[in-house]
């Protein structure tokens, strides 16, 4: 004899295996997002790394060239 409980059983059953299925998609997804967002900021650190390096060689470079008028001037004799 099947009774209203059983029916209300039988539904309770399916809706809770089906909000499983959604958190599990759910979870899915996130892990998804969190392995993309690790791969870019992976490159955005070697991006920037490599825009460190090439700005230290610039202002290097920028720096020797201004120190050699000054070391210049200073090296000559008085007049």
């Amino acid at each position: 004899m099947k009774t209203r409980i059983d029916y209300i059983r039988r539904q309770r059953r399916s809706t809770g295996g089906s909000a499983v299925l959604v958190l599990l998609a759910l979870l899915a997804v996130m892990l998804m997002l969190i392995a993309a967002n690790t791969a870019v900021l992976n490159r955005l650190e070697k991006d920037m790394t490599g825009l460190e390096k090439r700005q230290i060689q610039r202002l290097d470079a920028s720096a020797k060239t201004q120190l050699r008028p000054a070391q210049e001037a200073t090296n000559q004799p008085a007049r």
